[in-house]
Formats: C-alpha cells, sequence, structure tokens
C-alpha cells in the first residue's frame, strides 16, 4: 500500500469527516516544534550541508502544504550532508582529471626522451589516475542515484510533486437529461419563429 499524502496534498474529494478524521490524524503525528531555519548542530562542520538546509527550509516555508516536520530531521541531515559529499567527490574528480591531462600532455616528450624508467613510471602513474577517476564516477553515481530517492521522499522531484498535486483539468460533464429537455425547447422555439 502506497503512503499516505499529507492532507494538503491529497487531490481526491473527500467527506467533511473523512477531511477532519485525516486531519486530525496528521496533528496527532505532528511534533509540537517545528523546523528551524538554522542548520542543526549535526551540521556544524559542514558549510555546504548547511547551506542546502538553509535552502530547503526556505522553499518548504513557502508551501502551504506541511511537506516536512521536525520527524523528518534525520532524512533532511543525511540529505545535506549528502550534497556536500558529492560536491567533494566532484572535486576529487576534477583533481584526478587534471593530474591525468598534466601527465598526458607530458607524454609525448617523456616518450621522445626514451628513458624506459621514467615512461614506465610515468605510465603506471596515468592507469593509476585514470582507475581512480573511474572508482569516483561509480562512488559519485551511487550517492547521486541515493540523492535523487532521498528527492523523491522529499517532494523534490517533478515526479514526486505531479503525484502530490490536484490535476487542473476536470473533465467536461455530461448534460443531464432535464438539460437536454430545456436545449430542445429552445431549439424548435427558436426555429418556429418567424425569420
Amino acid at each position: 500500500m502506497p503512503a499516505r499524502k499529507p492532507a494538503g496534498l491529497r487531490n481526491r474529494a473527500e467527506t467533511k469527516a473523512e477531511t477532519a478524521a485525516r486531519i486530525a490524524n496528521e496533528a496527532a503525528l505532528e511534533p509540537e516544534r517545528g523546523l528551524s531555519l538554522q542548520a542543526p548542530t549535526r551540521l556544524k562542520d559542514h558549510p555546504v550541508a548547511q547551506a542546502a538546509w538553509r535552502r530547503l527550509m526556505r522553499m518548504y516555508g513557502e508551501l502551504q502544504a506541511t511537506v516536512v516536520t521536525r520527524m523528518d530531521m534525520d532524512l533532511l541531515v543525511d540529505y545535506c550532508i549528502l550534497m556536500e559529499q558529492v560536491g567533494e567527490l566532484d572535486e576529487l574528480r576534477k583533481s584526478a582529471m587534471d593530474t591525468w591531462r598534466a601527465m598526458q600532455s607530458a607524454w609525448p616528450e617523456i616518450m621522445a626522451s626514451g628513458d624506459a624508467k621514467k615512461i614506465f613510471e610515468i605510465s603506471v602513474l596515468l592507469q593509476a589516475t585514470y582507475s581512480d577517476m573511474i572508482k569516483l564516477d561509480g562512488r559519485v553515481d551511487r550517492k547521486r542515484a541515493f540523492l535523487l530517492q532521498l528527492r523523491q521522499s522529499l517532494y523534490l522531484t517533478p515526479r514526486a510533486r505531479a503525484a502530490a498535486v490536484p490535476e487542473k483539468k476536470q473533465k467536461p460533464e455530461e448534460p443531464d437529461e432535464l438539460e437536454k429537455l430545456l436545449d430542445d425547447v429552445e431549439n424548435t422555439l427558436n426555429n418556429e419563429r418567424p425569420k
């Protein structure tokens, strides 16, 4: 069974009793204290994660519906730290790529020198740097996949929001029999009038 959406994100028609019961159930699970715009102390030494926290809290503060509460704090902290880690992995990969490019550009000169020992050392370094980039790519891909899962849980993807937003277009209603009868009478009267 899929998880229930908060009342502010529901798009199906409910009776007043159903709506009241849902709101009461949600209020029973909502902590007394809300989430602060200021990042929690767990993010003290993580400036990128703190910035991600503040951005999320401002964004969630603009919404009419309550999407996250204090009960989601650990999930939000994990998301913010993961954002910082992905940035760090991107920096490590860039550094490895810069090293690889520098060695690659020096390769023709080293080959021309004919020094077999130096050629072997540089080729080993080139291969190791290339291997490091591949490993970093794998790590960052896994972290980004996990970030996507967290974003869906936190309504941060278009797909997650689309499932929560009421449809804007409604099917046109079929006219009932009385309306059809009145239309027929009106058409008949219009056709009988002298022209």
